[in-house]
């Protein structure tokens, strides 16, 4: 079984990310953004290698992106409508034939193709911070896998809004607390 980690404290201002193996080797770098018409997200080779990367060329609740590997689209990812509508959407990636569910709350997703599931990805929170885990059992699915696990975090994340940490203000004990709320106002503002 392959196992990546990639660690949220290195995602930076200019939006890169290092993805770690097990033994802590660094196996890539995922370059990019997205949430408008045209922006890309890239997965590199440590020497510099462009892998393969996402375009996103629909911009609406319901986002598609198309998979690029070497010039040649290799699929198209695009997140639809659960049974349940809005509440539990689940994405596809077409010509791989994936199907990626999961729970965006807990930030625990599957990918399967064919009824069997290929990959994991989880998001966990430790002292050294947040970080993904994926797990898969083929190498090559590595990159795609990557790439999934960033368009997944943008819908997974506990978008907790600076209200919503003004009001556990009155339950912290920390002397702390309330400057770091000041430090996120000024850094929520300036986006």
């Amino acid at each position: 079984m392959v196992r990546l980690f990639i660690n949220k404290e290195y995602q930076t201002l200019q939006d890169r990310m290092i993805v770690k193996d097990a033994a802590g080797e660094k196996i890539y770098l995922i370059v990019g953004k997205w949430g408008r018409l045209g922006d890309r997200l890239t997965v590199y080779s440590m020497d510099g290698k462009r892998i393969i990367e996402a375009r996103q060329v629909k911009l609406s609740v319901f986002p598609k992106f198309r998979l690029f590997q070497d010039g040649k689209k290799i699929g198209t990812i695009k997140k639809r409508k659960g049974l349940r509508g809005m509440t539990h959407p689940y994405f596809t990636v077409t010509r791989l034939n994936w199907i990626i569910t999961g729970d965006y709350d807990k930030q625990i997703f599957s990918v399967r193709r064919f009824g069997k599931q290929i990959l994991s990805i989880e998001k966990c929170v430790s002292f050294t911070g947040e970080f993904y885990i994926l797990d898969f059992q083929n190498e090559k699915i590595a990159p795609v896998a990557c790439l999934i696990s960033q368009l997944l975090d943008h819908y997974g994340q506990n978008k907790s809004t600076v209200w919503n940490d003004m009001k556990q203000q009155k339950y912290s004990l920390s002397f702390m607390h309330p400057v770091w709320l000041r430090v996120k106002r000024l850094l929520w503002s300036n986006k």
